[in-house]
């Protein structure tokens, strides 16, 4: 990562702030020196002293920005009567890379209040910082290499591309073949092959009208949007090729591996059967973005499901791949898989996504799915507690956890809109778990404003799915919307 380093200045014996004889000079050499060694995998260039408006040093200064990945601009002294030395600043912000205008205190306060003023709300990636500890810097600018960390990271989507799939008579006695190793009862086996194998056909969401598939909805620009502002790349596969790296996962392996999780867990309610097919998927699903080169999956489950290409639902699967730092997501929700990365980059940690359900009499939001990961803390953090149930609304099939969640801790919750360029974030606190077996089997109970919440809730653009993250991560999102250009939604205040 290279960052261009420029500050504004007033010379040493220029009137104005700090005083008069200051050695600007020496100061910004010093924090020069100070941030090479705080971050010896960034090259700092740059570092010079501008103290008055030149053509040819704006020339230079734009060319440097052009060629780095960010921009540190510092005002570190004022004249307060020469406004016009803000025009460099503002011409370098204006280029367009992720910018933190820093000032330094009882310095460049005016001059960096001025700039603020004028790149503010032009949708520039601008995060301004203003304090008396240099850590604050610091703290930017370790959001900053995070972000660039982040890019280049690739999100492979398993789904259809046809609106309606038929099955073949072999992925129909797949998924008999399954129901019948779940050890149903003959009237639920025989009801669920009545209904979801017997058809022909089944119908799958192609125009993104699920709140889940947004990216469906314009995929060109969605892919634009993904690339210009997170530096992603969306990689879809058909279900198929799936198939193929779970029967390629021997049975005997993902025994050892579902052996471990039946101990880790506090309580098994389930059969045996359905832990084991979900260690197989594990296992594929590693090995399938091994061999992909991409970082993160996101599978349309329930069509993926029905068409007898993955044998069982992921959530055991997911959860544990997030544990260890592997963004899964349900339903093929690219928005929740790129809010869970920046989450991953950002906190070192993985988040849980969840519909969620307001209780407004208790001012509570629940937050619910199947799939939450028990290192919520930090993948190299001990895990919560957890036991084995059945997947929430298919009731009778599948393994899920459900996770102790702690009390009394903050909880940060955040959504991503990649098509809307816009961030929502929320912050609660925790009231621990709910079990109940209605919908989803993990519900995280979280003290916030559920009255404003629902009046302020936007269906189009962030959907149901919220991701929540343990800890107040507040400030590190907030600070990565703004070096993103995202706009910034408070949905509960």
């Amino acid at each position: 990562m290279k960052v261009y380093v420029l500050f504004l200045g007033k010379g040493r014996w220029g009137p104005g702030w700090p005083y008069i004889g200051y050695d600007e000079g020496g100061l910004c050499k010093s924090i020069v020196e100070r941030l090479r060694v705080r971050f010896p995998d960034v090259e700092f260039t740059g570092g010079r002293v501008i103290w008055r408006y030149s053509r040819e040093d704006s020339w230079e200064i734009k060319k440097g920005v052009r060629e780095s990945d960010g921009l540190l601009l510092y005002v570190v002294g004022n004249y307060g009567t020469n406004p016009t030395i803000d025009d460099i600043g503002v011409e370098a912000i204006e280029i367009g890379k992720p910018t933190i205008l820093a000032s330094f205190m009882y310095g460049g306060d005016w001059g960096f209040i001025r700039i603020y003023e004028r790149v503010r709300g032009r949708g520039l990636p601008v995060l301004p910082v203003s304090s008396p500890n240099f850590e604050d810097v610091e703290r930017a600018l370790e959001v900053m290499k995070r972000l660039y960390d982040m890019r280049g990271r690739r999100i492979l989507v398993v789904t259809f591309d046809e609106a309606e799939v038929s099955r073949s008579e072999e992925d129909r006695r797949r998924m008999v073949g399954m129901l019948e190793a779940e050890g149903l009862p003959v009237e639920v086996r025989d009801m669920l092959i009545k209904y979801y194998i017997f058809p022909d056909s089944f119908a799958v969401d192609v125009h993104g009208v699920d709140q889940a598939l947004q990216w469906r909805r314009n995929e060109d620009l969605y892919r634009s949007n993904l690339k210009d502002i997170f530096g992603l790349e969306l990689v879809r596969i058909d279900p198929g090729e799936l198939l193929d790296y779970w029967e390629a996962v021997s049975v005997e392996e993902a025994e050892g591996v579902a052996d471990g999780w039946i101990r880790e867990a506090e309580e098994n309610r389930v059969a045996r059967y359905p832990i084991v097919c979900a260690a197989r998927l594990y296992l594929a699903l590693k090995n399938l973005l091994r061999d992909r080169g991409c970082d993160a999956i996101g599978i349309e489950c329930f069509p993926v499901l029905l068409s007898g290409k993955m044998p069982i639902l992921p959530c055991m699967a997911f959860s544990k791949l997030n544990d260890e730092g592997i963004v899964a997501v349900c339903e093929a929700d690219m928005d929740s898989a790129v809010t869970l990365l920046l989450g991953m980059y950002l906190a070192d940690r993985p988040g849980m996504v969840g519909n969620y359900c307001l209780d407004l009499a208790g001012n509570r939001v629940i937050y619910l799915h199947c799939t939450s990961p028990t290192r919520l803390y930090g993948c190299r953090e001990p895990p919560l507690s957890y036991c084995i149930d059945r997947h929430g609304e298919a009731h009778f099939i599948g393994a899920s956890p459900i996770v102790r969640f702690p009390k009394g801790e903050p909880v940060t919750t955040v959504k991503v809109s990649v098509l809307h360029r816009s961030i929502c974030i929320r912050y609660g606190r925790s009231l621990g778990l709910i079990e109940d077996e209605k919908a989803c089997r993990d519900k995280l109970v979280v003290e916030d404003d559920a009255g404003r919440i629902l009046e302020k809730h936007d269906q189009s653009i962030f959907g149901w799915h919220k991701v929540s993250f343990i800890g107040d991560l507040r400030w590190e999102f907030e600070a990565a919307a703004r070096l993103l250009a995202l706009k910034i939604v408070r949905d509960d205040v």
